[in-house]
C-alpha cells in the first residue's frame, strides 16, 4: 500500500458504506455485463467494490499480452481495491501519477449526487510492461460504475486498452471529463511529483544511489540505522515499488534525483 493509497481510503471511509443495505445482486450483475464485455474486446477491465475491498477483473487478448495468463480470457478477484496484478506492471514514474489522478478524481465526484457521480470520467494514457518486457502504451478511464443507495461512491469500474498512439509523453495526460456536457479538466502532476519525496529522502536515495549501505548512511546524516531503514521503507512506499533498486530507478525516471 502506498501513500496515496491510504488518502483514497480516507474518501471511501468518510462515506460509511457499512451503515448502508447494499444488494450484492447488483455486484453480480456488472460482473455478468462486464465479462461480457471483456469476452468480444481486447481491453482489460476491473470491477472495485470499495465497501468490500475487493476487485473483480475480466480481460480478453490484453492480459496474454502482459503476460497475465496464456489463455484468450482472464478472470479473477483480489482481495484489495487495488489492482496490484496491474499496478506492478505499470511504469513506477506513471503508476504515481495515474494515483494523483484517481484521487483528484474522487476527490472530485465525492460530494456530488449519484447521477452526477456517474456523468464524469476519469482518464490517461501511461506505460505497462509486457510478457516481453517492453513498456506499451495504454489509454485507461475510471468511473463511478454504480453509486449506492445514498449516492456515495460504491462500484467502481476502470478500464486499460492498448492505446493507437504509441509516441512518448512527459507525462500520463491526465485529465476529468464530463460526459454530459464534453468539458474536459486536464492535470500535470510534475510540481506534485517533485514534492512526494522530503528533502531527507531524497539525500537518503542520492546516498543509496552512491552505493552506501544503511550503517554508513546513518554514520554519514548521524542518525540511528533504523531512522535510515523507516525512511528507505517510507521511499518504496510513496513511489509504489519494492525494493530501493527499483525506487531509484522510479526517481531517476520522474526528475527527482
Amino acid at each position: 500500500m502506498d501513500i496515496l493509497r491510504k488518502e483514497l481510503n480516507a474518501i471511501y471511509d468518510s462515506q460509511h458504506l457499512s451503515d448502508e443495505i447494499l444488494d450484492n445482486c447488483e455486484i453480480q450483475r456488472y460482473k455478468h455485463i462486464i465479462e461480457s464485455l471483456a469476452s468480444v474486446s481486447d481491453a482489460l477491465y476491473v470491477i472495485t467494490d470499495a465497501l468490500a475491498d475487493h476487485c473483480y477483473i475480466y480481460s480478453g487478448s490484453l492480459a496474454r499480452l502482459l503476460g497475465l495468463t496464456s489463455e484468450p480470457q482472464y478472470c479473477t478477484e483480489q482481495n484489495s481495491s487495488d489492482e496490484d496484478v496491474i499496478y506492478s506492471r505499470i511504469h513506477p514514474a506513471d503508476l504515481v501519477e495515474k494515483r494523483m489522478l484517481e484521487y483528484e478524481f474522487f476527490k472530485f465526484v465525492n460530494p456530488l449526487s449519484a447521477s452526477e457521480k456517474k456523468t464524469y470520467v476519469a482518464t490517461s494514457r501511461f506505460r505497462i510492461k509486457s510478457y516481453k518486457g517492453q513498456y506499451i502504451y495504454v489509454d485507461n478511464s475510471t468511473q463511478v460504475l454504480h453509486p449506492s443507495p445514498c449516492g456515495k461512491i460504491w462500484l467502481i469500474l476502470c478500464k486499460y486498452a492498448i492505446s493507437p498512439d504509441q509516441k512518448p509523453t512527459d507525462d500520463i495526460q491526465a485529465a476529468i471529463i464530463c460526459t454530459a456536457t464534453g468539458a474536459i479538466k486536464r492535470f500535470s502532476f510534475t510540481q506534485d511529483k517533485c514534492r512526494i519525496l522530503t528533502a531527507r529522502e531524497k539525500e537518503i536515495m542520492t546516498l543509496i544511489m552512491n552505493g552506501n549501505l544503511s550503517k554508513q548512511i546513518a554514520a554519514i546524516l548521524g542518525i540511528s540505522v533504523n531512522t535510515v531503514n523507516r525512511h528507505r521503507q517510507n521511499i518504496i512506499s510513496k513511489l509504489s515499488v519494492n525494493n530501493s533498486a527499483e525506487a531509484i530507478s522510479a526517481a531517476i525516471s520522474m526528475k527527482l534525483l
